[in-house]
């Protein structure tokens, strides 16, 4: 019905404020559909513009084609009794994400079929008279989505956003994840929410209230009363990562169906969300009487009790091994099976610390994949981790490409430590290196010259079937004139039988 939109621009413009600062809502009356905006086509990710006295919506172009597993959508803005399609191309499935700059930047994002897969590019535009131009690329550091399905929304405060998607490591399929805007106005790499939110499930269209503290997402990951469900939970520290047990929000919003993009303004006393339960078509748009406490019905589950854990700190921290001088980049670390991607220097807080699993990959540097027992570190309050810069004339020990004995036969585990120089070569392509051979300095030094020479053979070889071009290579036998130790134990002598690489033009 026409009113259902009055009604909502009217309470926009002039309503108190009611919404409190650190509790979820409370549910008047049943939900409604919002009639002037739902068509037999899908309408989901909802985004209520904070000023702007207007809805913002996804539409998908034809869901009637069952067939057709990518299905293009245009975000579609109602203001008043009218609505009105962004002109932002025909052949993705663009999502509203907010605003930025007072209102006078909107975000966006444009998911397109690539290949086998896909690509969600994200986009800022100028806001004017209500349509987007100078539309650009927006830039968030080592982003990457490899799922069809992005949805994504900006805190009130403008310096966080909350994002759902399928990167390279994930608990599940979609999690949701975090950016911050930093002091240099650069967005930091997503972290995830950690596992206290997400599942193996997917976890979507995620809402954060104005408070900062409380989420709502729909997840298909939970127990709950229908495919999607929605539900909160508190953040309880600075850390993004430890969180209250979420809450199912109940029967009053949740049903056998799909419920997603739960949202609300912090001063008005209605909220709005998308469900596939007796709609028109597909999704439809809803709209829900609200107050502002957090208290619950007796149906839907009572809050529990939070305890908020003592934290412990230490700082993870990458150091140029030529000069000790702090490198800027950012890597994985893993820890209780959760891989994080940080920025250099992490601050890591935790209740506990456990074992450690480094994987650095920063252009101009040695790749570096290392396991750090937590006995190891455990005392200390920086955890150091040296990393070799891929300048001219130094030279890098392949640290695990080890030789048996007599014989240019690699050490099982060998080749993992090459495929680390594989993929540094590959990322690096003005890179040349020259591979050197060494072996122990006993017995016959015409024989183990020709040995050393044999193991940078098989390690050429190893590289060339990787995939590198073979004038980006020379090698160099040195026999056992070069030794690492001089003592005559085995397990020196193991280690002087090794390979390194020098750079020779970067």
């Amino acid at each position: 019905m026409l009113w259902n939109i009055i009604i909502f621009l009217s309470i926009l413009l002039c309503s108190s404020f009611l919404m409190a600062q650190e509790e979820p809502v409370t549910f008047y009356n049943d939900s409604e559909a919002v009639s002037l905006l739902n068509t037999t086509a899908d309408e989901s990710g909802l985004l209520l513009s904070k000023t702007l006295s207007s809805i913002i919506y996804s539409r998908t172009h034809n869901r009637t084609i069952s067939s057709q597993t990518f299905m293009p959508a245009d975000i579609w803005v109602a203001e008043g009794t009218s609505e009105k399609r962004l002109n932002l191309g025909s052949k993705s499935i663009n999502s509203a994400i907010g605003f930025l700059n007072g209102n006078e930047s909107f975000v966006y994002a444009s998911v397109q079929e690539e290949d086998a897969g896909y690509k969600t590019q994200l986009m800022i535009a100028d806001w004017q008279e209500g349509n987007p131009v100078n539309i650009r690329t927006f830039d968030i550091k080592y982003f990457t989505n490899k799922s069809p399905y992005f949805s994504a929304s900006i805190s009130h405060d403008e310096k966080h956003i909350i994002m759902s998607m399928e990167a390279n490591v994930t608990m599940g399929v979609e999690d949701l994840y975090v950016s911050h805007l930093q002091q240099n106005d650069e967005w930091s790499p997503p972290m995830s929410l950690g596992y206290g939110i997400n599942t193996r499930g997917q976890e979507m269209t995620p809402f954060l209230a104005h408070d900062n503290k409380t989420l709502f997402f729909a997840s298909n990951g939970r127990e709950g009363l229908g495919s999607f469900d929605i539900f909160y939970a508190e953040r309880l520290n600075d850390t993004w990562q430890i969180w209250s047990d979420p809450i199912n929000l109940g029967s009053k919003i949740n049903t056998s169906g799909a419920e997603k993009s739960f949202s609300f303004m912090d001063a008005t006393p209605v909220a709005y969300y998308t469900s596939n339960t007796n709609s028109d078509g597909y999704g439809d748009i809803r709209s829900i009487r609200i107050n502002s406490e957090l208290k619950y019905s007796k149906e839907t589950l009572e809050k529990p009790q939070i305890f908020t854990p003592i934290l412990r700190q230490k700082v993870i921290l990458l150091l140029d091994s030529e000069n000790e001088k702090m490198v800027e980049g950012s890597f994985n670390i893993k820890a209780d099976s959760l891989t994080l991607r940080v920025t250099n220097p992490f601050l890591w807080k935790a209740t506990r610390f456990s074992d450690l699993e480094l994987s650095v990959s920063i252009e101009g540097f040695m790749n570096v994949e290392q396991f750090l027992p937590s006995s190891q570190w455990i005392k200390e309050d920086t955890i150091k981790i040296m990393i070799e810069p891929l300048v001219v004339g130094n030279k890098i020990k392949l640290k695990e490409v080890l030789f048996y004995k007599g014989s240019d036969k690699m050490i099982e585990g060998s080749t993992r430590s090459l495929d680390l120089l594989v993929n540094v070569l590959k990322s690096n392509p003005s890179l040349k290196i020259e591979i050197r051979g060494h072996t122990d300095n006993v017995g016959n030094p015409v024989l183990n010259q020709t040995l050393s020479e044999d193991r940078v053979a098989m390690v050429t070889k190893y590289l060339l079937q990787s995939g590198v071009v073979s004038n980006r290579l020379r090698g160099k036998g040195l026999g056992g004139s070069q030794p690492l130790n001089k003592d005559s134990s085995e397990a020196s002598r193991r280690l002087n039988r090794r390979v390194e690489f020098l750079v020779i033009e970067n």
